[in-house]
């Protein structure tokens, strides 16, 4: 106690230096306890099994099959001490005697008092009790139990702890009575958050526990009793003085462990308020931080913005100019527009006027094609004629020729032919004249 380590962590340096279990430490397991408790203080982590190397050589045949293991419930009953194993978490002699390892330091002389076990709580722990005493006879032991305590949640040492508190008789198996202080301890824990007691009060003693003795090697000897001898008697007087005085101490350090607890709690609600404000504090200025970080980059990006914003009314009033530009140019290009739709209206005016001239001359050109067609056709005919009349021409050149020629030999016949010769002049002259006759009617025929 006198390290300031928390009272769990002191809890597991004993159990883990109680190697034999047996609610007490010898020279070689208070050594490793103080190592532990040293290694501690220098920020080490309690290890949760203790190692090979650390257990002491005289222990090391008796080590269990899991070194350091805590025992949650026992399965059997146990030796008296042995249930020892647990110490008083949060006591300031919890490591100086063996004797105030057990949770059981009551007076035997007390005056009776209400049992803190509500009876409608009572009854329904009688209920599970009877459903849990397989063996029914009238005890349960930690194997029956357990599943019972651990389905609580709550840490195998705390359970320990609160089986030793109900277990007022060291039997390792408890009563109807004791089990239901257990369940209340374990209910009062988990839906209050009321821790059970290092040692308890005369009301939670069970009743049926009061008027039973609890002995041990102390109280047999310390009795109180007369024995007839003087110097025994004496002896004993001093030793029930040394008792009383004893119990005394016991009952002002049970307050003052307790104040401690509480005053503790405070300072452990103080430090956890404490710690809350430091966390939110931080996280405030976390908070903080960021929206200076935030506020720096909107303000980066505020004059960003307005570099942009410049830079677009430039190119606006850029663009202004380029459209009125463009308006004008618009402008004029309409006007030569209209101009060229003028131009456009005259020449469609003239093509429309032209279209018709030209109708009419293919009009015109249709009726001379048809008066050529006429004329052609009165051409080849006249030129039939001519042919024709060309031919009657040879015809008649031809004639012309033979009548020239007859007349020729009807010269020369009157020339120098005699009068013999008269018959050939009259046949010639009659030949000639069938010539003359036949040319003329083939031209008869002809016209």
């Amino acid at each position: 106690m006198n390290s300031k380590l928390p009272l769990d962590i002191l809890g597991r340096v004993w159990d883990l230096s109680d190697i034999d279990k047996d609610g007490h430490l010898d020279k070689d397991e208070f050594a490793v306890a103080m190592h532990l408790v040293y290694r501690a203080l220098e920020k080490e982590s309690v290890p949760s099994r203790l190692p090979p190397s650390l257990i002491p050589p005289s222990k090391r045949k008796k080590t269990p099959v899991f070194p350091g293991a805590v025992p949650v419930l026992p399965a059997s009953p146990p030796p008296k001490d042995s249930l020892r194993s647990t110490p008083s978490h949060g006591s300031d002699n919890s490591l100086s005697s063996p004797g105030s390892l057990s949770p059981k330091h009551i007076k035997q002389t007390q005056p009776a008092v209400n049992w803190v076990v509500p009876m409608s709580d009572k009854a329904r722990y009688d209920e599970i009790f009877l459903k849990t005493d397989t063996d029914m006879d009238g005890f349960v032991s930690g194997q029956e139990v357990k599943d019972i305590f651990m389905h609580s949640g709550l840490s195998q040492n705390l359970l320990a702890h609160i089986w030793a508190l109900a277990d007022t008789r060291q039997m390792g198996k408890l009563s109807k009575d004791q089990f239901a202080l257990a369940m209340y301890l374990i209910q009062q824990k988990v839906s209050k958050g009321i821790d059970p007691p290092q040692v308890l009060p005369p009301d939670m003693i069970p009743p049926t526990d009061r008027n039973t003795p609890i002995h041990d090697s102390a109280s047999s000897v310390g009795s109180g009793e007369f024995t007839g001898v003087k110097e025994l008697d004496d002896i004993s007087q001093e030793i029930a003085q040394l008792q009383r005085e004893k119990y005394s101490l016991e009952q002002d350090i049970r307050e003052k462990e307790e104040s401690i607890r509480q005053k503790t709690n405070e300072v452990q609600e103080l430090q956890n308020d404490l710690d809350r404000e430091t966390s939110n504090l931080q996280e405030l200025e976390a908070q903080k931080q960021d929206a200076q970080d935030r506020l720096d980059e909107m303000d980066q990006q505020k004059a960003k913005l307005k570099d942009m914003l410049n830079d677009v009314r430039q190119k606006c009033q850029e663009e202004t100019q380029v459209i009125s530009s463009l308006k004008m140019q618009i402008q004029s290009q309409e006007s030569d527009l209209k101009l060229q739709e003028d131009d456009l209206n005259r020449a469609k005016a003239e093509l429309n006027h032209l279209q018709q001239e030209e109708t009419q001359l293919e009009q015109s050109i249709q009726a001379g094609k048809v008066q050529l067609e006429t004329i052609i056709k009165s051409l080849k005919s006249t030129q039939e004629e001519i042919n024709q009349a060309r031919s009657k021409l040879s015809q008649l050149q031809e004639s012309h020729q033979e009548v020239s020629k007859s007349i020729e030999e009807y010269h020369e016949a009157l020339n120098g032919i005699h009068g013999g010769s008269l018959t050939n002049l009259a046949d010639m002259s009659e030949g000639l004249g069938q010539t003359e006759r036949s040319n003329y009617g083939a031209m008869v025929k002809e016209k």
